[in-house]
């Protein structure tokens, strides 16, 4: 071998040893050094609210999610050092760096996963252009060959994808197989840098973030976090009720919390399956309820089957991901919000005066992360209660969510705007439903929101402008007219006529003053 003999891995969202086919096509090409890259956005340090979310860029990232970021690279290095090699960290354009990095250390050529989002795809036709680029197929349940159809023969509808593939591979052993991580690795570039480098420090001043602790669960990046959380997930009392508990709002173990280490390749789905075959074959040793156990468990792979279909959705969609228009509305329902130019500003920080959903946005700012019916709710109501553009809301997900991904993020939001696949324009839901049916005593909106915690446990602390009604001046609406001596609005941006019939129980309530700094816990 010569000195040539030097390959540049590209790090995307792979940031995990373990069943990373990446390695696999680095070891494959036999070099005698291995140079491992991870490019940080030129978007990531840019204001919220930089980036319009109408163009194929990259959102700049909250501090949270530059946290969890930090915490996966630099358990990544680590694990890449006990193997022999190392990790450089840049931030930057890497349609210029890339090419860059590999004409100064005489790298043979790139080898990167198969882009799913516009602006990765983007870039890796960029660096194809300058050098020789190898891309593999990682991160996904499926090779796009494994797929029982072409991509543009894609279904419309996530049961018709569902039924294909079950078809196919009618149980877990017959999907591809997770390989394990490497032994060792090639050696590092003599004179290559390692670690972070120029203005990617930026990142290390997230490190002091700290998630709010009424969410229950703290994330810590990386995939010995992941690996563990995916073995403590997986037994009888929490797996086997996930479909029964999947849908409530708080707890460290309602949910899964996989998606944030899948969204930057921490943990990878195809072990997550792995995993999931041996745990379900155990049951019968575990619990008096093995079927019932199965049942809830197996949600975990339908949850897989929805990434993987929005995964292969975003691919074929290409830049019809971002450049999909206004879902439709009815005029009244936008001359009604067209008085309220804050309306969005509004929903981000949570002062709607709607408490279910000003609860959630709140939660996501404090910790980076929301239950998937949180998630639901919000975007139901910025959508088609305040008639805001969609992209708005899937451009403040992916600056907020620790567990984003272009794919799963846009598509749920296209599906729930009603211009996705399958599109529906009765997606809406109905806020004081939902909430009598998830929070009726209204513990939850008074843990993220105490400046209602002194009116009675019920459906007055989700209609506060019913049970303040006695000292709201005539005409104050959206809170913009009036808020109350904490603060909080007097009135929702807008009220929806269909929540009357889930509030015919709410009557005006004298309370005591809000003291500031306290939260209900209950």
């Amino acid at each position: 071998m010569t000195s040539t003999d030097t390959w540049l891995v590209w790090l995307d969202d792979d940031l995990r040893l373990d069943d990373n086919p990446l390695w696999q096509a680095a070891l494959e090409e036999h070099p005698a050094h291995l140079l491992v890259v991870y490019i940080l956005p030129e978007t990531t340090f840019q204001p919220v609210g930089s980036v319009s979310p109408d163009v194929a860029r990259l959102q700049p990232l909250s501090v949270a999610r530059q946290r969890f970021l930090l915490e996966s690279l630099e358990s990544l290095q680590a694990g890449l050092q006990t193997l022999g090699s190392d990790l450089l960290i840049l931030q930057g354009d890497a349609a210029h760096l890339i090419p860059e990095l590999a004409r100064q250390h005489a790298c043979r050529g790139v080898i990167a996963r198969c882009a799913t989002g516009l602006v990765e795809q983007r870039q890796q036709q960029a660096v194809a252009a300058s050098c020789r680029l190898r891309q593999v197929n990682s991160g996904l349940l499926l090779d796009e060959d494994d797929l029982p159809f072409t991509l543009n023969e894609l279904p419309e509808t996530f049961s018709a994808f569902r039924r294909k593939l079950e078809k196919a591979y009618p149980d877990i052993q017959a999907m591809p197989a997770p390989v394990a991580a490497p032994c060792a690795l090639p050696s590092w570039p003599a004179q290559a840098p390692r670690g972070v480098q120029g203005s990617a420090r930026r990142l290390n001043a997230a490190r002091d973030w700290q998630s709010d602790p009424r969410g229950e669960h703290a994330f810590l990046g990386g995939e010995p976090a992941a690996l563990q959380r995916l073995e403590h997930y997986l037994s009888p009392e929490h797996a086997g009720q996930y479909k029964t508990t999947r849908n409530r709002l708080s707890g460290a173990d309602f949910s899964t919390r996989f998606s944030a280490w899948l969204a930057l390749g921490c943990l990878s789905p195809r072990r997550i399956l792995d995993r999931l075959h041996t745990f379900q074959k155990t049951l019968p040793e575990l619990c008096e309820t093995p079927q019932a156990a199965f049942k809830d468990s197996d949600w975990i792979r339908v949850e897989l089957l929805w990434r993987e279909y929005f995964h292969w959705d975003t691919r074929q969609l290409g830049r019809q991901v971002f450049l999909a228009g206004r879902p439709g509305t009815d005029s009244l329902r936008h001359e009604a919000c067209a008085a309220i130019p804050d309306a969005l500003a509004r929903w981000q920080v949570g002062m709607t005066g709607v408490p279910w959903v000003d609860a959630g946005m709140r939660e996501l700012a404090a910790t980076g992360w929301l239950s998937n019916r949180m998630r639901q709710n919000v975007a139901s109501y910025l959508i088609k209660d305040l008639g805001v553009d969609w992209r708005q809301g899937a451009a403040w997900f992916e600056h907020q969510l620790l567990d984003h991904d272009v794919a799963s993020n846009w598509g749920n939001w296209r599906y729930l705007a009603g211009v996705g696949r399958d599109p529906r324009a009765d997606r809406h839901f109905n806020m004081m439903k939902q909430a009598r049916q998830h929070d009726p005593l209204g513990h939850h909106v008074t843990r993220w929101i105490p400046e209602l915690e002194t009116l009675p446990a019920g459906m007055q602390r989700h209609a506060p402008w019913i049970a303040w009604s006695f000292r709201v001046t005539p005409g104050a609406s959206g809170g913009i007219n009036g808020t109350t001596q904490s603060g909080y609005p007097r009135q929702p941006l807008h009220l929806v006529d269909a929540w009357q019939p889930h509030l015919s129980d709410v009557t005006p309530t004298r309370v005591k003053p809000w003291l500031s700094g306290s939260f209900e816990r209950g």
